[in-house]
């Protein structure tokens, strides 16, 4: 089970397993504000596993009340995979507060976490026992020394879904960015205060512009209940993303969403000034 909300890395997945004959049961994203409790709803005995966002990639929109899905897959013995990548590091994320020790989290460190590429992890429940189809050798490595049967052997907890030899040089540069927050004191609650405001100075300055609603309009989300970007849904979303980068304002589009979400360290004055680079673009 999953939503129709997803992004591509579990929408393509989830496809795939359909064309393959896997029942694939798709709960409506919208509205957000009930999604949690419709997917428990429909979890039953049949389901294997659940997979969902804690926050729709394309509207910013955070998923409350995440903890009634996993209780309903604790219920039934579905496996739970939480999609935190656009949670972390703009929305504190606690495992324990959430309800979700028994679930699988997953995300990466490309944008809020400020890793650069090549930084993803797995959260792997504690206590965990299964064996994986699709691993690398690595899945095994503890075990190495130890193998004297035909039967493919893993690593106990998270090892088991290791890969295989990579390059580790984007881990050592994480490292140094997650120090530099430390010395910073860049925590998630001060990470969350940030984006709040860069959000809101975005969703204020484009509000001035009045522009035609038929044209572009701000995705309506409460400032509580809106992550790390401003959605603005248009139909030019694609054009509109590849003429402002061409203006040195990075922004990006997902079908005809355009995502404007500012780093820690952009400000104000930038924001206003990518907001007035739009203003030329769409009116």
């Amino acid at each position: 089970m999953t939503t129709d909300g997803e992004f591509h890395t579990i929408r393509r997945q989830v496809d795939r397993f359909a064309e393959e004959g896997v029942d694939v049961v798709k709960v409506a994203a919208r509205p957000v504000e009930d999604l949690a409790e419709r997917v428990a709803r429909a979890t039953d005995d049949r389901t294997l596993a659940v997979m969902l966002s804690s926050v729709l990639f394309e509207s910013a929109e955070i998923v409350p009340g995440i903890d009634r899905a996993a209780r309903a897959c604790q219920k039934h013995g579905a496996a739970l995979l939480v999609d935190a990548y656009h949670h972390l590091n703009v929305v504190p994320f606690d495992v324990r507060a959430m309800g979700l020790e028994g679930a699988f989290i997953t995300g990466g460190g490309y944008k809020y976490c400020q890793l650069g590429e090549g930084n993803c992890f797995l959260r792997v429940p504690a206590g965990m026992r299964l064996r994986p189809v699709l691993t690398g050798w690595y899945a095994e490595f503890e075990a190495l020394e130890q193998m004297h049967d035909a039967r493919v052997s893993y690593a106990s907890g998270a090892g088991a879904f290791a890969g295989a030899t990579y390059d580790p040089t984007s881990h050592y540069r994480a490292a140094a960015v997650f120090d530099f927050h430390i010395a910073h004191g860049l925590t998630p609650d001060r990470l969350r205060a940030i984006s709040v405001r860069q959000v809101g100075l975005l969703e204020r300055e484009f509000a001035a512009l009045d522009v035609d609603p038929s044209v572009a309009r701000i995705e309506p989300v409460p400032p509580d209940r809106r992550a790390g970007f401003l959605a603005i849904r248009t139909a030019r979303a694609f054009d509109l993303a590849r003429a402002l980068r061409q203006r040195a304002v990075f922004a990006d589009a997902r079908g005809d969403i355009l995502r404007l979400g500012p780093a820690p360290y952009v400000s104000g004055e930038q924001i206003r000034a990518a907001i007035a680079t739009l203003s030329r673009l769409i009116t």
